[in-house]
């Protein structure tokens, strides 16, 4: 298939790419950080599929930029909605499990405005807490393994692992049109206390605190739609850290 993807400079985006040109789709990225802004977003009828990933993704940062997630995430969103309808091109786009608890920061009204945006044949991709290779140092995973977290806290995640996002993703890429939900949530089900995580990764004894009020308290997915469609994760958080955490 041809297929647009935005975000491709990402996380998620980049290991995306390269997993479905393996497979031998052909991939039109767009990323500012190529100079593709999806502000310029523009496709031809010949295009497959668009799987949308590019966003601002940081929760604690919206509280302090507003305007840029609505700016960022929300208008090139319905834009690209807009156009993918018009063609009739089915459309893959980036949501959160924030999705649950929008009202608690800009970010998570951003995707709660996408997912009222968008149209029949378009589904959000609601990803979890998601890691792995390439992933950001600054997020919590790579903070633990890497030595620098500063406190940890009561909150419940649930962890996936970008290996199973991607596999998540080409599920539902192989499901028709017509079979998918209008929504999806991707993570494993699994929910997981930071804190007790941080204690397996060695870090007993640090500053434990309740977190940010824009944070929920718990965002472990309910996968029971995935499943159904015979996917299943396969990496496990607490042995992926236990693997991976150098001995203090």
């Amino acid at each position: 298939m041809k297929i647009v993807i935005t975000g491709t400079g990402g996380f998620i985006g980049g290991h995306l790419q390269k997993a479905l040109e393996k497979d031998g789709h052909y991939i039109i990225p767009y990323d500012r950080k190529t100079g593709k802004d999806i502000r310029d977003f523009n496709i031809d009828v010949n295009v497959d599929m668009v799987i949308h990933l590019a966003a601002d993704a940081d929760v604690r940062r919206s509280i302090q930029y507003p305007d840029e997630y609505w700016e960022n995430n929300v208008e090139p969103t319905t834009r690209i909605q807009r156009i993918c309808y018009g063609l009739n091109i089915p459309l893959l786009y980036a949501s959160s499990s924030c999705i649950h608890n929008w009202s608690l920061s800009p970010y998570g009204t951003s995707k709660k405005v996408n997912e009222e945006t968008a149209f029949e044949g378009q589904t959000a991709l609601r990803f979890t807490t998601v890691y792995g290779d390439g992933a950001r140092e600054s997020m919590l995973i790579g903070k633990l393994l890497n030595g620098s977290i500063p406190y940890l806290t009561r909150h419940t995640r649930d962890f996936i692992h970008v290996d199973d996002v991607i596999s998540a993703i080409k599920t539902i890429m192989d499901t028709p049109v017509e079979k998918r939900k209008r929504a999806y949530d991707i993570g494993t089900g699994k929910g997981v206390i930071v804190n007790e995580l941080g204690i397996l990764a060695g870090w007993e004894g640090i500053e434990v605190t309740d977190g940010d009020p824009c944070e929920a308290q718990n965002n472990t997915a309910d996968n029971s739609e995935l499943k159904i469609l015979g996917w299943k994760p396969t990496i496990d958080i607490e042995e992926y850290i236990i693997k991976h955490t150098i001995p203090n």
